[in-house]
Protein backbone atom coordinates (compact mmCIF):
# COMPACT_ATOMS: atom_id res chain seq x y z
CA UNK A 1 0.00 0.00 0.00
CA UNK A 2 2.84 2.40 0.60
CA UNK A 3 4.13 2.24 -2.45
CA UNK A 4 0.85 2.24 -4.08
CA UNK A 5 0.34 5.50 -2.30
CA UNK A 6 4.05 6.91 -3.64
CA UNK A 7 3.25 5.81 -6.50
CA UNK A 8 -0.12 7.44 -6.94
CA UNK A 9 1.71 10.73 -5.43
CA UNK A 10 4.27 10.94 -8.31
CA UNK A 11 1.54 10.76 -10.60
CA UNK A 12 -0.53 13.76 -8.88
CA UNK A 13 2.50 16.28 -9.10
CA UNK A 14 3.80 15.14 -12.47
CA UNK A 15 2.81 18.68 -13.94
CA UNK A 16 4.78 20.28 -10.77
CA UNK A 17 7.54 17.96 -12.07
CA UNK A 18 7.71 19.13 -15.89
CA UNK A 19 5.66 16.36 -17.33
CA UNK A 20 5.84 17.09 -21.53
CA UNK A 21 2.21 16.97 -22.60
CA UNK A 22 3.13 16.56 -26.26
CA UNK A 23 5.59 13.92 -25.41
CA UNK A 24 3.10 11.26 -25.71
CA UNK A 25 1.27 9.12 -22.49
CA UNK A 26 2.57 10.02 -18.73
CA UNK A 27 6.03 8.21 -17.88
CA UNK A 28 7.40 8.68 -14.62
CA UNK A 29 10.99 8.78 -15.64
CA UNK A 30 10.17 11.69 -17.94
CA UNK A 31 8.28 13.09 -14.81
CA UNK A 32 11.29 13.45 -12.33
CA UNK A 33 13.76 14.32 -15.17
CA UNK A 34 16.33 11.48 -15.09
CA UNK A 35 19.14 11.55 -17.28
CA UNK A 36 19.57 9.47 -20.23
CA UNK A 37 21.64 7.00 -18.25
CA UNK A 38 18.91 5.92 -15.60
CA UNK A 39 15.68 4.84 -16.43
CA UNK A 40 12.73 4.26 -13.55
CA UNK A 41 9.69 2.91 -15.26
CA UNK A 42 6.67 0.49 -14.15
CA UNK A 43 3.09 -0.66 -14.32
CA UNK A 44 -0.03 -1.12 -11.82
CA UNK A 45 -2.58 -3.62 -12.23
CA UNK A 46 -5.69 -4.47 -10.55
CA UNK A 47 -8.31 -7.19 -11.60
CA UNK A 48 -11.72 -7.84 -10.45
CA UNK A 49 -12.58 -11.96 -10.37
CA UNK A 50 -15.46 -13.84 -10.15
CA UNK A 51 -16.52 -17.36 -10.43
CA UNK A 52 -19.36 -18.88 -9.92
CA UNK A 53 -18.25 -22.48 -8.96
CA UNK A 54 -15.16 -23.56 -7.99
CA UNK A 55 -13.30 -26.34 -9.81
CA UNK A 56 -10.52 -27.12 -7.62
CA UNK A 57 -10.94 -29.86 -5.40
CA UNK A 58 -12.17 -30.04 -2.82
CA UNK A 59 -13.51 -26.29 -2.67
CA UNK A 60 -17.40 -25.92 -3.00
CA UNK A 61 -19.27 -22.93 -3.99
CA UNK A 62 -18.22 -19.37 -5.91
CA UNK A 63 -15.43 -17.57 -5.32
CA UNK A 64 -14.21 -13.80 -6.11
CA UNK A 65 -11.32 -11.74 -5.56
CA UNK A 66 -9.23 -8.10 -6.26
CA UNK A 67 -5.55 -8.56 -7.33
CA UNK A 68 -3.69 -5.59 -6.92
CA UNK A 69 -0.22 -6.01 -8.85
CA UNK A 70 2.52 -2.98 -8.43
CA UNK A 71 5.81 -3.41 -10.38
CA UNK A 72 8.33 -0.12 -10.51
CA UNK A 73 11.90 -1.14 -12.41
CA UNK A 74 14.79 1.01 -11.83
CA UNK A 75 17.91 0.88 -14.38
CA UNK A 76 21.51 1.99 -14.84
CA UNK A 77 23.01 1.78 -18.12
CA UNK A 78 25.82 2.91 -19.97
CA UNK A 79 26.78 1.41 -24.08
CA UNK A 80 28.07 -1.87 -22.53
CA UNK A 81 26.96 -2.44 -19.13
CA UNK A 82 23.66 -2.50 -16.90
CA UNK A 83 22.12 -2.51 -13.57
CA UNK A 84 18.78 -3.38 -12.96
CA UNK A 85 16.25 -3.45 -9.66
CA UNK A 86 12.64 -4.23 -9.53
CA UNK A 87 9.78 -4.46 -7.14
CA UNK A 88 7.12 -6.30 -6.97
CA UNK A 89 4.05 -5.50 -4.69
CA UNK A 90 1.23 -8.40 -5.65
CA UNK A 91 -1.94 -8.54 -3.29
CA UNK A 92 -5.15 -10.31 -2.86
CA UNK A 93 -8.72 -8.74 -1.23
CA UNK A 94 -11.96 -9.65 -0.91
CA UNK A 95 -11.60 -13.02 -1.47
CA UNK A 96 -14.32 -15.32 0.93
CA UNK A 97 -12.71 -16.94 4.40
CA UNK A 98 -12.32 -20.91 2.61
CA UNK A 99 -11.02 -19.56 -0.77
CA UNK A 100 -7.61 -20.93 -0.90
CA UNK A 101 -5.03 -18.43 -1.12
CA UNK A 102 -1.42 -19.09 -2.48
CA UNK A 103 1.76 -17.90 -3.72
CA UNK A 104 0.63 -17.82 -7.44
CA UNK A 105 -1.69 -14.92 -5.70
CA UNK A 106 0.35 -13.24 -3.13
CA UNK A 107 3.83 -11.51 -3.11
CA UNK A 108 3.98 -8.39 -0.86
CA UNK A 109 6.54 -5.82 -1.57
CA UNK A 110 9.61 -8.28 -2.47
CA UNK A 111 12.55 -7.34 -4.57
CA UNK A 112 11.46 -9.61 -8.05
CA UNK A 113 14.85 -8.05 -9.63
CA UNK A 114 18.25 -7.18 -9.07
CA UNK A 115 21.03 -8.21 -11.71
CA UNK A 116 24.50 -6.61 -13.56
CA UNK A 117 24.69 -7.04 -16.62
CA UNK A 118 27.67 -6.70 -19.29
CA UNK A 119 27.15 -6.63 -23.07
CA UNK A 120 29.56 -7.38 -26.01
CA UNK A 121 30.07 -6.67 -29.54
CA UNK A 122 31.64 -9.37 -31.65
CA UNK A 123 31.97 -11.43 -29.36
CA UNK A 124 32.57 -14.41 -31.71
CA UNK A 125 31.50 -13.40 -35.25
CA UNK A 126 31.32 -10.27 -36.68
CA UNK A 127 28.21 -8.12 -35.70
CA UNK A 128 27.14 -10.88 -33.38
CA UNK A 129 26.46 -9.66 -29.69
CA UNK A 130 27.02 -11.29 -26.23
CA UNK A 131 24.47 -10.60 -22.65
CA UNK A 132 25.50 -11.39 -19.44
CA UNK A 133 23.74 -11.61 -16.49
CA UNK A 134 24.42 -12.08 -13.20
CA UNK A 135 21.85 -11.71 -10.16
CA UNK A 136 18.08 -12.39 -9.48
CA UNK A 137 16.19 -11.82 -12.65
CA UNK A 138 12.70 -13.04 -14.32
CA UNK A 139 13.54 -15.38 -17.75
CA UNK A 140 11.17 -16.16 -21.01
CA UNK A 141 11.81 -18.68 -23.79
CA UNK A 142 10.94 -19.27 -26.60
CA UNK A 143 6.65 -20.66 -26.82
CA UNK A 144 7.02 -19.80 -23.16
CA UNK A 145 5.53 -23.15 -22.27
CA UNK A 146 8.28 -23.92 -20.33
CA UNK A 147 10.16 -20.47 -18.58
CA UNK A 148 7.72 -17.33 -18.76
CA UNK A 149 7.86 -13.78 -17.24
CA UNK A 150 3.71 -14.22 -15.94
CA UNK A 151 2.11 -12.08 -17.40
CA UNK A 152 -1.35 -12.37 -16.33
CA UNK A 153 -0.91 -14.08 -12.89
CA UNK A 154 -0.12 -12.04 -10.24
CA UNK A 155 2.75 -12.96 -8.91
CA UNK A 156 6.05 -13.71 -11.03
CA UNK A 157 8.19 -16.21 -11.12
CA UNK A 158 12.08 -15.22 -10.51
CA UNK A 159 15.74 -17.08 -10.78
CA UNK A 160 18.89 -16.21 -9.37
CA UNK A 161 22.06 -17.21 -11.26
CA UNK A 162 23.89 -16.51 -14.46
CA UNK A 163 22.01 -15.93 -17.88
CA UNK A 164 24.16 -15.38 -20.82
CA UNK A 165 22.34 -14.75 -24.30
CA UNK A 166 23.74 -14.53 -27.58
CA UNK A 167 22.45 -13.62 -30.46
CA UNK A 168 23.45 -12.84 -34.76
CA UNK A 169 21.54 -12.18 -37.82
CA UNK A 170 20.46 -15.96 -37.72
CA UNK A 171 21.17 -17.29 -35.07
CA UNK A 172 20.46 -17.23 -31.45
CA UNK A 173 21.16 -19.23 -27.85
CA UNK A 174 21.26 -18.89 -24.65
CA UNK A 175 22.73 -20.79 -21.56
CA UNK A 176 21.86 -20.36 -17.65
CA UNK A 177 22.81 -21.72 -14.34
CA UNK A 178 19.93 -20.86 -11.51
CA UNK A 179 18.50 -21.46 -8.30
CA UNK A 180 14.47 -20.78 -8.46
CA UNK A 181 13.13 -18.42 -6.13
CA UNK A 182 11.18 -19.65 -3.36
CA UNK A 183 7.58 -16.88 -2.62
CA UNK A 184 7.73 -16.56 0.88
CA UNK A 185 5.20 -16.60 2.88
CA UNK A 186 4.83 -20.34 1.78
CA UNK A 187 1.92 -21.61 0.40
CA UNK A 188 1.25 -23.99 4.30
CA UNK A 189 1.15 -20.14 5.83
CA UNK A 190 -2.60 -19.46 4.68
CA UNK A 191 -2.89 -16.50 7.35
CA UNK A 192 -0.13 -14.60 6.18
CA UNK A 193 -0.63 -15.11 2.95
CA UNK A 194 -4.67 -13.71 3.28
CA UNK A 195 -2.61 -11.06 5.43
CA UNK A 196 -0.60 -9.97 2.49
CA UNK A 197 2.18 -10.53 4.92
CA UNK A 198 5.55 -9.12 4.03
CA UNK A 199 8.51 -12.08 3.98
CA UNK A 200 11.59 -11.65 2.22
CA UNK A 201 11.72 -14.02 -0.87
CA UNK A 202 14.77 -16.76 -1.08
CA UNK A 203 16.66 -18.90 -2.92
CA UNK A 204 17.66 -22.67 -1.67
CA UNK A 205 20.85 -24.61 -3.38
CA UNK A 206 18.19 -27.66 -3.10
CA UNK A 207 16.45 -26.49 -6.14
CA UNK A 208 18.73 -25.75 -9.43
CA UNK A 209 17.27 -25.11 -12.51
CA UNK A 210 19.51 -24.92 -15.68
CA UNK A 211 19.62 -25.34 -19.64
CA UNK A 212 20.45 -24.20 -22.80
CA UNK A 213 18.12 -23.03 -25.58
CA UNK A 214 19.01 -22.14 -29.35
CA UNK A 215 17.51 -22.24 -33.29
CA UNK A 216 18.37 -20.60 -36.43
CA UNK A 217 15.72 -17.64 -38.48
CA UNK A 218 14.69 -18.12 -42.01
CA UNK A 219 14.94 -21.82 -42.51
CA UNK A 220 12.40 -23.93 -44.62
CA UNK A 221 9.81 -22.01 -46.16
CA UNK A 222 11.00 -18.67 -43.65
CA UNK A 223 10.10 -20.63 -40.48
CA UNK A 224 12.30 -20.68 -37.35
CA UNK A 225 13.80 -23.44 -35.70
CA UNK A 226 14.49 -23.84 -32.22
CA UNK A 227 16.21 -26.67 -29.63
CA UNK A 228 16.17 -26.32 -26.06
CA UNK A 229 17.11 -28.82 -22.95
CA UNK A 230 16.32 -28.08 -19.40
CA UNK A 231 17.16 -29.71 -16.30
CA UNK A 232 15.36 -29.30 -13.41
CA UNK A 233 17.37 -31.01 -10.13
CA UNK A 234 15.37 -30.55 -6.61
CA UNK A 235 15.62 -32.36 -2.93
CA UNK A 236 14.03 -31.79 0.14
CA UNK A 237 15.52 -29.50 2.94
CA UNK A 238 14.69 -27.85 6.09
CA UNK A 239 11.21 -25.75 5.93
CA UNK A 240 11.29 -26.66 1.86
CA UNK A 241 8.85 -30.12 0.56
CA UNK A 242 9.45 -31.00 -2.79
CA UNK A 243 9.02 -33.77 -5.07
CA UNK A 244 12.37 -34.60 -5.52
CA UNK A 245 12.16 -33.99 -9.32
CA UNK A 246 15.22 -34.84 -11.25
CA UNK A 247 14.34 -34.29 -14.66
CA UNK A 248 15.71 -33.26 -18.09
CA UNK A 249 13.32 -32.16 -20.90
CA UNK A 250 14.67 -32.00 -24.32
CA UNK A 251 12.02 -30.76 -27.42
CA UNK A 252 12.50 -28.83 -30.51
CA UNK A 253 10.09 -25.83 -32.27
CA UNK A 254 8.84 -25.12 -35.59
CA UNK A 255 7.10 -21.74 -36.57
CA UNK A 256 6.36 -18.96 -39.03
CA UNK A 257 4.96 -15.67 -37.16
CA UNK A 258 1.39 -13.93 -38.23
CA UNK A 259 1.34 -12.08 -41.40
CA UNK A 260 -1.44 -10.70 -43.14
CA UNK A 261 -2.61 -12.72 -45.87
CA UNK A 262 -0.01 -15.90 -45.13
CA UNK A 263 -0.41 -19.29 -43.59
CA UNK A 264 1.29 -19.33 -40.25
CA UNK A 265 2.38 -22.37 -38.12
CA UNK A 266 3.86 -23.86 -34.59
CA UNK A 267 5.05 -27.26 -34.19
CA UNK A 268 6.44 -27.91 -30.64
CA UNK A 269 7.78 -30.82 -28.96
CA UNK A 270 9.03 -31.98 -25.88
CA UNK A 271 10.23 -35.21 -24.00
CA UNK A 272 10.93 -35.41 -20.24
CA UNK A 273 12.81 -38.40 -18.60
CA UNK A 274 14.47 -38.77 -15.07
CA UNK A 275 12.82 -38.99 -11.46
CA UNK A 276 10.24 -37.46 -9.27
CA UNK A 277 7.88 -38.29 -6.98
CA UNK A 278 3.95 -38.32 -6.84
CA UNK A 279 3.46 -35.99 -4.65
CA UNK A 280 5.22 -33.54 -1.87
CA UNK A 281 4.34 -36.15 1.01
CA UNK A 282 5.49 -39.26 -1.14
CA UNK A 283 8.78 -41.00 -0.21
CA UNK A 284 8.97 -43.45 -3.21
CA UNK A 285 11.25 -42.18 -6.57
CA UNK A 286 8.90 -42.77 -9.80
CA UNK A 287 10.73 -43.34 -13.01
CA UNK A 288 9.65 -40.54 -14.90
CA UNK A 289 8.59 -40.48 -18.54
CA UNK A 290 6.70 -38.24 -20.37
CA UNK A 291 5.91 -35.55 -23.46
CA UNK A 292 3.62 -33.03 -24.77
CA UNK A 293 3.06 -31.83 -28.68
CA UNK A 294 1.78 -29.00 -29.65
CA UNK A 295 0.49 -28.32 -33.23
CA UNK A 296 -0.74 -24.76 -34.28
CA UNK A 297 -2.02 -23.91 -38.15
CA UNK A 298 -3.54 -20.57 -39.06
CA UNK A 299 -4.35 -17.51 -41.09
CA UNK A 300 -4.77 -13.95 -41.18
CA UNK A 301 -7.21 -12.03 -43.33
CA UNK A 302 -5.50 -9.12 -45.34
CA UNK A 303 -7.81 -6.57 -44.41
CA UNK A 304 -8.20 -3.86 -41.55
CA UNK A 305 -9.87 -5.73 -39.37
CA UNK A 306 -6.88 -8.43 -39.92
CA UNK A 307 -8.71 -11.45 -38.56
CA UNK A 308 -6.62 -14.35 -37.38
CA UNK A 309 -7.76 -17.74 -37.18
CA UNK A 310 -5.73 -20.51 -35.12
CA UNK A 311 -6.71 -24.70 -34.85
CA UNK A 312 -4.89 -25.76 -32.35
CA UNK A 313 -3.96 -29.18 -30.79
CA UNK A 314 -2.32 -30.27 -27.61
CA UNK A 315 -1.59 -33.31 -25.72
CA UNK A 316 0.54 -33.64 -22.55
CA UNK A 317 0.47 -37.46 -21.15
CA UNK A 318 -0.80 -38.52 -17.81
CA UNK A 319 -0.05 -41.31 -15.92
CA UNK A 320 -0.70 -44.41 -17.56
CA UNK A 321 -0.67 -47.08 -14.73
CA UNK A 322 -1.10 -45.78 -10.91
CA UNK A 323 1.05 -47.82 -8.92
CA UNK A 324 3.66 -49.03 -11.84
CA UNK A 325 6.42 -47.27 -10.38
CA UNK A 326 6.41 -44.98 -12.99
CA UNK A 327 5.15 -41.18 -13.66
CA UNK A 328 4.12 -40.20 -16.73
CA UNK A 329 2.22 -37.18 -16.31
CA UNK A 330 3.87 -34.20 -18.18
CA UNK A 331 5.53 -31.38 -15.79
CA UNK A 332 5.12 -27.78 -17.45
CA UNK A 333 8.06 -26.34 -15.07
CA UNK A 334 8.00 -22.35 -15.20
CA UNK A 335 5.50 -22.36 -17.92
CA UNK A 336 2.20 -20.35 -18.56
CA UNK A 337 -0.85 -21.98 -19.61
CA UNK A 338 -2.71 -19.00 -20.91
CA UNK A 339 -3.08 -17.98 -24.08
CA UNK A 340 -4.33 -20.96 -24.84
CA UNK A 341 -6.04 -22.80 -21.87
CA UNK A 342 -7.96 -19.26 -21.01
CA UNK A 343 -7.45 -17.48 -17.40
CA UNK A 344 -5.83 -18.58 -14.58
CA UNK A 345 -6.05 -16.88 -10.92
CA UNK A 346 -8.96 -17.86 -9.39
CA UNK A 347 -10.28 -20.29 -12.41
CA UNK A 348 -7.60 -22.23 -14.64
CA UNK A 349 -10.12 -25.22 -15.78
CA UNK A 350 -7.27 -26.57 -18.08
CA UNK A 351 -3.68 -27.01 -17.93
CA UNK A 352 -0.87 -28.97 -19.52
CA UNK A 353 -0.22 -32.21 -18.21
CA UNK A 354 -2.52 -35.16 -18.49
CA UNK A 355 -4.61 -33.53 -21.25
CA UNK A 356 -5.89 -33.85 -25.06
CA UNK A 357 -7.14 -31.02 -25.98
CA UNK A 358 -8.18 -29.73 -29.72
CA UNK A 359 -9.54 -26.04 -30.19
CA UNK A 360 -9.73 -22.97 -32.14
CA UNK A 361 -9.05 -18.87 -30.89
CA UNK A 362 -10.26 -16.28 -33.27
CA UNK A 363 -8.64 -12.67 -32.92
CA UNK A 364 -9.90 -9.38 -34.37
CA UNK A 365 -9.09 -5.85 -34.39
CA UNK A 366 -12.78 -4.30 -34.03
CA UNK A 367 -10.88 -1.00 -34.01
CA UNK A 368 -7.52 0.61 -33.62
CA UNK A 369 -5.61 -1.38 -31.12
CA UNK A 370 -8.63 -2.98 -29.83
CA UNK A 371 -8.91 -7.01 -30.32
CA UNK A 372 -11.40 -9.27 -29.59
CA UNK A 373 -10.27 -12.78 -29.12
CA UNK A 374 -12.77 -15.82 -28.87
CA UNK A 375 -11.06 -19.00 -27.34
CA UNK A 376 -13.16 -22.62 -27.50
CA UNK A 377 -11.17 -25.99 -26.28
CA UNK A 378 -11.96 -29.33 -25.66
CA UNK A 379 -10.45 -30.64 -22.35
CA UNK A 380 -9.76 -34.37 -22.20
CA UNK A 381 -7.53 -36.25 -20.12
CA UNK A 382 -4.61 -37.90 -21.80
CA UNK A 383 -4.81 -40.93 -19.21
CA UNK A 384 -8.38 -41.59 -17.62
CA UNK A 385 -6.96 -43.42 -14.46
CA UNK A 386 -4.69 -40.46 -13.73
CA UNK A 387 -5.61 -36.94 -11.72
CA UNK A 388 -7.29 -34.14 -13.80
CA UNK A 389 -5.01 -31.35 -12.60
CA UNK A 390 -7.69 -29.76 -10.66
CA UNK A 391 -7.26 -32.97 -8.24
CA UNK A 392 -10.36 -35.12 -9.03
CA UNK A 393 -9.11 -38.81 -10.04
CA UNK A 394 -10.91 -41.79 -10.95
CA UNK A 395 -8.11 -44.81 -10.25
CA UNK A 396 -10.37 -47.34 -11.98
CA UNK A 397 -10.76 -45.00 -15.65
CA UNK A 398 -14.65 -45.91 -14.90
CA UNK A 399 -15.59 -41.91 -14.70
CA UNK A 400 -14.85 -41.39 -18.74
CA UNK A 401 -12.04 -39.18 -20.19
CA UNK A 402 -13.86 -36.13 -20.85
CA UNK A 403 -13.21 -33.15 -18.63
CA UNK A 404 -14.74 -30.52 -20.33
CA UNK A 405 -15.18 -27.62 -22.86
CA UNK A 406 -14.03 -23.61 -22.63
CA UNK A 407 -14.95 -20.88 -24.35
CA UNK A 408 -13.80 -17.63 -23.50
CA UNK A 409 -14.11 -14.44 -25.26
CA UNK A 410 -11.61 -11.61 -24.22
CA UNK A 411 -12.10 -7.51 -24.89
CA UNK A 412 -8.66 -5.43 -24.76
CA UNK A 413 -8.58 -2.11 -25.66
CA UNK A 414 -6.28 1.36 -24.54
CA UNK A 415 -7.99 3.88 -22.85
CA UNK A 416 -6.93 7.49 -22.44
CA UNK A 417 -3.54 7.06 -24.84
CA UNK A 418 -3.10 10.33 -25.34
CA UNK A 419 -2.48 10.71 -21.56
CA UNK A 420 -1.84 7.94 -19.76
CA UNK A 421 -0.70 4.84 -21.10
CA UNK A 422 -4.02 2.85 -19.72
CA UNK A 423 -5.51 -0.86 -20.78
CA UNK A 424 -8.87 -1.95 -20.14
CA UNK A 425 -9.29 -5.56 -20.49
CA UNK A 426 -12.80 -7.63 -19.81
CA UNK A 427 -12.93 -11.28 -20.36
CA UNK A 428 -15.76 -14.01 -19.32
CA UNK A 429 -15.79 -17.52 -19.65
CA UNK A 430 -17.77 -20.76 -19.41
CA UNK A 431 -16.58 -24.00 -18.38
CA UNK A 432 -19.34 -26.96 -19.72
CA UNK A 433 -18.71 -29.78 -17.38
CA UNK A 434 -17.99 -33.28 -19.18
CA UNK A 435 -18.54 -36.58 -17.92
CA UNK A 436 -15.38 -37.11 -15.87
CA UNK A 437 -15.90 -33.63 -14.24
CA UNK A 438 -19.35 -34.20 -13.12
CA UNK A 439 -18.98 -38.22 -12.05
CA UNK A 440 -15.28 -38.47 -10.93
CA UNK A 441 -15.05 -39.61 -6.77
CA UNK A 442 -16.19 -36.36 -4.72
CA UNK A 443 -17.07 -34.76 -7.88
CA UNK A 444 -19.68 -32.07 -7.27
CA UNK A 445 -22.84 -31.93 -9.92
CA UNK A 446 -23.82 -30.18 -11.93
CA UNK A 447 -19.84 -28.72 -12.23
CA UNK A 448 -20.57 -25.90 -14.95
CA UNK A 449 -19.19 -22.90 -14.04
CA UNK A 450 -19.26 -19.13 -15.07
CA UNK A 451 -16.04 -16.96 -14.91
CA UNK A 452 -15.56 -13.02 -15.75
CA UNK A 453 -12.95 -10.80 -14.91
CA UNK A 454 -11.83 -6.84 -15.50
CA UNK A 455 -8.96 -5.43 -15.59
CA UNK A 456 -6.90 -2.37 -15.91
CA UNK A 457 -3.30 -1.80 -16.49
CA UNK A 458 -1.31 1.38 -16.72
CA UNK A 459 2.17 1.94 -17.69
CA UNK A 460 3.96 4.72 -16.50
Amino acid sequence: RALTGLLLASAAAAPALGQDDAAGPWRLDRALGTPDWLTVRGNFTTRYESLSNRLRRPERGSNQGIFNRLLLAIQVRDEFTEGTVEIIDSRIFGEPDDARTTTGQVNAAEVLQAFYAARFEGAFTPGDELRVLFGRHTMDFGSRRFVARNVYRNTINAFTGVNATWESERAFGRAFNTLPIQRLPGNGDIGALRDNEVEADEERSAVRFFGLFGGLRDVALGGTLEGFVFGLREEDARGLATRDRNLTTVGARYFKRPARGAVHWELESALQFGESRASTAATEDLDHEAYLHHVEFGYTVDAAHATRVDALFDIASGDRTPGDGENNRFDTLFGVPRPEYGATGLFRPLARANIVSPGVRVTTRIAPRTRLVLLHRLGYLASDRDAWTNGYVDPTGGSGSHIGDLTELVLRKPLLEDEVDLNLEVGVAYWAAGTFAESAPDAQSPNDALFGYLQFRWFF
